[in-house]
């Protein structure tokens, strides 16, 4: 038996991996919790203890999520994270039913996200990287 298809679904590690940081940033706001720097909201990445702007990293994952979806035909509604960041960004208080449906949306993602291959997976959070590259460097369009 091929050993790469024995490996292919994803295993707790790969969940921890994947959703760690979703999962610490919207449980601190579901427990009322928003630290801030500089007059921004972040958390504290329990991984690798660093500290993330909440309303870009939401984006960052709201962007490769909307990727997944499109590719694999998921249908997810990513919208009420998008608004919890944007609240966020704009100092607007947050609902704890906004939380929850948050929550219950990362917990869809999960739910698909265990029937995926691994290796289908990784080569979009690659090229979720490198698209996050080119628009952070501003090469996005091309100039007339």
């Amino acid at each position: 038996m091929n050993r790469r298809r024995l490996r292919a679904r994803p295993t707790i590690a790969d969940m921890a991996k994947a959703f760690g940081c979703v999962d610490a940033m919207l449980d601190k706001l579901s427990q009322g919790w928003i630290h801030e720097i500089q007059g921004q909201p972040v958390f504290k990445n329990p991984a690798d203890e660093t500290w993330y702007d909440i309303p870009a990293a939401l984006a960052g994952w709201i962007d490769l999520w909307q990727r997944i979806a499109t590719k694999r035909s998921l249908d997810i509604d990513l919208k009420p994270l998008a608004k919890l960041a944007a609240k966020l960004n704009h100092g607007v208080p947050l609902q704890p039913a906004e939380v929850a449906a948050c929550i219950e949306i990362v917990t869809a993602c999960k739910r698909a996200y265990r029937r995926m291959d691994v290796y289908e997976i990784g080569s979009l959070v690659r090229t979720q990287l490198i698209a996050n590259e080119v628009e952070l460097h501003g090469l996005t369009g091309v100039e007339a």
